[in-house]
């Protein structure tokens, strides 16, 4: 049995140093048991074309565009900062970017291919099982509601034994009505559902028949030796490490500067944040800011520091995994506290009204890692019985039963615009511009119109209608469609398959299908459709046609 996973790696868009650490573990963990199993290189259906290596570009239009959209203040103070950031940051950014994918690509295996939630509704990477592996691949999203692949909700996925992994929503907001009934059907789905935080745990039980299970972030089902082999020691001695995400971060960065100046000790200051100079301001201080490690170096600074400020789930499971005295700040979401509440570690977190003279680097882990032992011991043989399982389905055989898939997407209906196909000169509506239609003039020369409010269904019934318009001294012979699933366009090809309209690789006009007026739209077989177009094709007449409207002037 193949095995396919997916999950947040190497498209985290901040160079998150977990992201890589605990897909790595995963596939390790999986290796050390006996399956061989490859990552799907896999982007994001929020990454867009976000440049990994080059990111300040991208935060300055993003700043731009929120200004144009006048953003309220708190917004733009925040895109402005990242923005000025990215761009204080270039040279380290590239070495981190660069110590990222070479770690990924000596560490790990993924697959050829390059896929996103578009190309996984038309193409099949081949795998007999999928695991999405945890962290935040749960969260809802603002245009997209969610990752269909790391939901296991592709058509790719239709068939296949699928296992959720340590699954987190990590800090977001409560799912909307509309969320939650989507997301409850793509769990209804998937054979066996484990989650990181007991609390998303217990959401998902209480509002379903399902079991979700606790497990235990990858990275801690590995020993302190196995991590220990990866880790660069740093040439820093006598440091307090401070390891922060900028939810509500003061306080974390606040008393790492008190106990430093309390015990005459350097910080070195670590962030997934692109900060030149850090945040720390104090002068009477002793402050390193380290924006350009790798994996190894920032293993190596948890792991060998005198205490670790952090307010990063991450920066709590490797500073008890390495034995290194940690104190745990305040964030949003319910991670950092779920963990430590879990181990008995309650103690170690603290506010701003906490004194740090009370802080001990005296501290005993003793009971913190019994508890570890017991749920790598539950983790383990959870995640092993479950792909157990799956091998048996899939030894079994049979055809799979992808019928309720199938009724899904002839439920789903989309929105169509009627498109001219870059004619505008010598274009005409017979009838005038349509009231119910909203006209566009588009910068490619098009004119394209849209039924407000007008959606058609994806069951293969809706019927293609003539056009509003008219070309002088053309016939109407018909249209050619293509549709958008989330990011991606795509053609409906003669044979009914789809195909991606992929730059220099393109459908080409002969394998497009064209429907003429008043037959049926076909079904569209894929799991989300965003917009259709359809595109006008028009034949040159060898006598001028009479009778037209004015023409359209350009404007």
């Amino acid at each position: 049995m193949r095995i396919g996973l997916i999950g947040i790696n190497k498209y985290a868009k901040f160079l998150n140093f977990a992201c890589d650490l605990h897909a790595y573990a995963f596939q390790q963990f999986l290796s050390q048991n006996g399956y061989d199993a490859t990552f799907l290189d896999y982007k994001p259906v929020y990454y867009g074309k976000f440049d990994m290596r080059h990111p300040a570009p991208f935060a300055e239009k993003k700043y731009r565009d929120a200004v144009a959209k006048k953003a309220d203040t708190a917004t733009l103070q925040k895109l402005a900062d990242l923005a000025v950031g990215y761009r204080s940051v270039e040279v380290e950014r590239e070495r981190r970017f660069d110590k990222f994918e070479a770690f990924a690509n000596k560490h790990m295996k993924f697959t050829e291919e390059k896929y996103d939630s578009d190309l996984l509704e038309v193409e099949d990477p081949g795998f007999d099982c999928y695991i999405c592996v945890t962290d935040v691949i749960w969260q809802s999203l603002p245009r997209h509601n969610f990752d269909r692949g790391f939901m296991l909700g592709s058509k790719a996925f239709e068939g296949k034994q699928k296992i959720a992994y340590a699954a987190s929503r990590g800090a977001s907001k409560d799912f909307s009505e509309k969320q939650e009934k989507i997301f409850f059907q793509y769990l209804e789905d998937i054979d066996t559902i484990t989650v990181r935080e007991r609390d998303f745990g217990e959401y998902i039980e209480k509002n379903s028949g399902l079991e979700a299970p606790l497990v235990l972030d990858p990275v801690l089902l590995h020993d302190k030796k196995f991590w220990d082999n990866v880790a660069e020691k740093p040439k820093e001695e006598k440091y307090v490490a401070l390891y922060y995400v900028m939810e509500r971060a003061s306080d974390t960065i606040d008393k790492a500067v008190e106990y430093a100046k309390l015990h005459d000790l350097t910080i070195v200051e670590l962030s997934d944040r692109p900060l030149k100079h850090g945040k720390i301001t104090d002068p009477d201080v002793k402050h390193v800011s380290r924006y350009d490690v790798g994996m190894e170096e920032w293993l190596g600074y948890l792991a060998n520091a005198e205490v670790v400020f952090t307010n990063s789930f991450h920066g709590c499971c490797f500073s008890l995994l390495f034995g290194t005295p940690f104190y745990a700040g305040q964030r949003n979401g319910q991670k950092v506290p779920n963990f430590l509440k879990t181990f008995g570690l309650d103690s170690l977190r603290f506010g701003p009204n906490t004194d740090v003279h009370s802080f001990s680097t005296d501290l005993d882990f003793t009971e913190a890692y019994q508890i570890l032992d017991q749920l790598k011991a539950e983790s383990t043989d959870f995640i092993l019985g479950a792909i157990g399982d799956a091998e048996r389905r899939f030894n079994e055989g049979g055809e799979p039963d992808t019928s309720a898939h199938e009724l899904r997407r002839r439920e789903l209906n989309y929105p169509i615009h009627f498109n001219s196909a870059g004619q505008r000169d010598g274009l005409t509506f017979s009838n005038g511009e349509p009231d119910e239609a909203e006209v566009r003039r588009l910068s490619s020369g098009s004119v394209e119109y849209i039924y407000s409010g007008k959606k058609y269904g994806n069951d293969g019934g809706a019927v293609v209608e003539a056009p509003l318009f008219e070309l002088s001294e053309h016939s109407f012979e018909g249209w050619t469609l293509r549709f958008r699933i989330d990011n991606r366009w795509f053609w409906l090809k003669k044979d009914g398959s789809v195909a991606a309209s992929s730059a220099g690789e393109g459908v080409s006009e002969e394998e497009k299908a064209v429907l003429s007026a008043g037959s049926a739209i076909p079904h569209l077989p894929v799991n989300h459709i965003d917009v259709v177009v359809l595109v006008a094709q028009w034949k040159a007449l060898k006598e001028p046609r009479t009778g037209l409207a004015s023409l359209f002037r350009r404007r």
